[in-house]
């Protein structure tokens, strides 16, 4: 299990965090894709080979949400989260079923609310790296709101 951080004041910039792996199934990427993005390359094999992938793959929104999840899950920020304003996201290579990926998060900074001394900002780097290859599937920056 992964740290739990109990304030803001509990990270300080530069500060890394590992948060273990996960992957997705075929049928979580299917699934997910005929909900809210129903392209051919996330739904069908036969079509996904006449894609630009040439595999069928994850939907990058459903990389970016099983990774938050399990930043959540793992309790890192859970306790003190509030939510957030931003987050700056790039999908560099794509994922494929079945393959582990690793979640690393990084603090870029953080600040304390001068107005409001309950809270504060910090902002969190997110790298998504496939484990067979080292290969980066997700990066993403976010803003977020936390408790002290």
């Amino acid at each position: 299990m992964a740290q739990r951080l109990a304030s803001l004041d509990d990270l300080a910039q530069g500060q890394v965090f590992e948060l273990g792996t996960l992957s997705l199934s075929r049928a979580e990427i299917v699934e997910f894709a005929s909900r809210y993005d129903p392209q051919p390359f996330h739904l069908d094999e036969v079509a996904a080979a006449d894609s630009l992938f040439r595999t069928l793959v994850a939907s990058g929104l459903h990389t970016l949400s099983a990774m938050f999840g399990h930043v959540i899950a793992s309790g890192l920020i859970s306790n003190i989260s509030l939510g957030g304003n931003q987050m700056d996201v790039k999908w560099p290579a794509a994922l494929r079923p079945d393959e582990e990926v690793s979640i690393r998060v990084e603090v870029l900074d953080v600040r304390p609310s001068v107005s409001r001394p309950a809270l504060g900002v910090a902002r969190l780097r997110y790298l998504v790296t496939r484990i067979a290859d080292g290969v980066v599937v997700l990066e993403a920056t976010g803003t977020h709101f936390l408790k002290r």
